[in-house]
């Protein structure tokens, strides 16, 4: 089992992992293709201003080797420029007199470029000359000749498939670049990631590895970014070990305060087995009759108690009005019958004390309470009133019996305390003193005018 546990936390901290990476690697992703486009472009242009360089060059060279020969423009082809463009790609060229008349090179190669623009230096396009995709320079040159004398147009045209080639060249090398530190990133995130988890590791081994009564604070330092929720963690299983704690107790000394009664039923019911006087049956059978009823009562109240300690935390508060809960209780927990003839008075408050608390829980402590002055307290008076001053409301419980002194009754709330009477359970004040405790108040004790009085306090919050 502690092997499955282990194994599920592994899992899941390999699963967070595994999504840190993903997500890391998304962003990489996206960030490289970002960069791919970048270096696409940054390329083109590298490419296309290198080639344009040249072809710049080769058109300045092309035009300084226009001269005038017998009154008619001529060209002397710069062999060494015109080499180098075509080493790399298709090259075309046209030369125009000041006339319009196409001197040499290809007539139909075209330049869209203006006049004025072509006087002032080379002038870069982009066009489609014979179904290739090609760079256009155009650049005019000032002929002197007087039978001749103005602008000589110079068009040079280059196809782009060693600009382009470069460009791919440029942008596959940065791509790889960019891949390859990618790559890297993501696995030095993997081994970063694995190091900062290794705490949580040393802390799931530490878990895992407990005894299961081991409810102390985790002892692996944790980092600072879950700090909180190994604190939030040691709270809950300091709260879990109180509450252990606590019901360890409540069942070894409920198990002990149970075995009387059971060890006194099996020896009374021993002793009517081996009996035949009808007078002793009878005895016998009035004591299985008392020892029955305080196993039940002492059952109950057991049940009670356990089930106070489990809302004293789990319950949800709600508004409780103290006059109305009273008085219900008041009603349930008088027999309609006594041994002796009581006097019952309730006096409620006005206005009704609201507070906000678990309803079932103040019912059994009231009801403990009650029962605790018709048994072992009120001769022939007994009084429940309801007040409230200020943040408090309370209960009162009053009855004319003596059976303990106020200035020791604080003792009784211990569970399974008795005073003087050896009857009853020794729950009854425990659990009322519980719930009071649970609702931020106390149980209280005096005795003035004959009467006395336990006060279960409770402190009201705003509805």
């Amino acid at each position: 089992m502690v092997w499955a546990i282990s194994l599920s936390r592994r899992d899941l901290q390999l699963s967070l992992r595994t999504r840190i990476i993903a997500l890391l690697s998304v962003v990489l992703a996206a960030g490289a293709v970002i960069l791919g486009f970048a270096a696409w472009k940054y390329a083109s242009v590298a490419a296309q201003q290198a080639y344009d360089r040249l072809l710049s060059g080769a058109t300045i060279q092309i035009a300084e080797n226009v001269y005038v020969q017998g009154g008619v423009v001529a060209l002397d082809p710069p062999v060494a420029a015109i080499a180098t463009l075509s080493a790399y790609d298709m090259v075309f060229y046209k030369v125009v007199d000041p006339r319009g008349i196409v001197v040499a090179g290809y007539g139909d190669l075209a330049s869209t470029a203006t006049e004025s623009a072509a006087r002032s230096g080379v002038v870069l396009e982009d066009g489609v000359y014979q179904g290739q995709i090609v760079r256009v320079a155009t650049m005019a040159r000032h002929i002197e000749y007087p039978a001749q004398a103005g602008w000589a147009t110079i068009v040079v045209a280059q196809t782009t498939d060693a600009s382009s080639a470069l460009a791919r060249e440029l942008t596959l090398k940065a791509l790889t670049v960019i891949a390859a530190m990618s790559a890297l990133a993501v696995l030095a995130a993997s081994f970063a990631i694995g190091f900062a988890l290794k705490p949580l590791t040393k802390i799931e081994s530490e878990i895992a590895n407990r005894r299961a009564d081991d409810l102390s604070p985790i002892h692996a330092e944790p980092p600072f970014e879950i700090r909180s929720l190994v604190f939030a963690i040691d709270g809950f299983m300091q709260r879990l070990a109180d509450r252990m704690s606590l019901m360890q107790r409540f069942i070894a000394d409920a198990s002990h305060q149970i075995r009387t009664p059971l060890a006194a039923l099996d020896a009374q019911v021993e002793l009517l087995s081996s009996t035949k006087s009808p007078q002793r049956r009878a005895e016998y059978l009035a004591r299985i009759r008392d020892w029955t009823t305080q196993l039940a009562r002492l059952t109950n109240q057991l049940l009670d108690h356990a089930m106070v300690i489990h809302r004293a935390d789990a319950a949800l508060a709600a508004p409780v009005g103290l006059n109305e809960l009273a008085r219900s209780v008041l009603a349930n927990a008088v027999p309609l019958s006594l041994s002796r003839e009581v006097e019952i008075a309730f006096e409620p408050a006005d206005p009704t004390p609201v507070i906000m608390g678990d309803a079932i829980s103040i019912r059994e402590a009231l009801g403990n309470l009650i029962h605790n002055a018709l048994v072992h307290g009120a001769r022939s008076r007994l009084t429940v009133a309801v007040g409230q001053n200020g943040n408090s409301a309370w209960i009162e419980v009053r009855d004319d019996g003596t059976v303990f002194d106020p200035t020791t009754a604080e003792q009784l709330v211990a569970p399974f305390a008795k005073g003087e009477s050896s009857s009853g359970s020794g729950l009854g004040l425990s659990i009322a003193n519980q719930v009071a405790r649970a609702h931020g108040g106390s149980l209280n004790f005096a005795r003035s005018d004959g009467f006395t009085t336990v006060r279960l306090s409770i402190r009201r919050d705003a509805v």
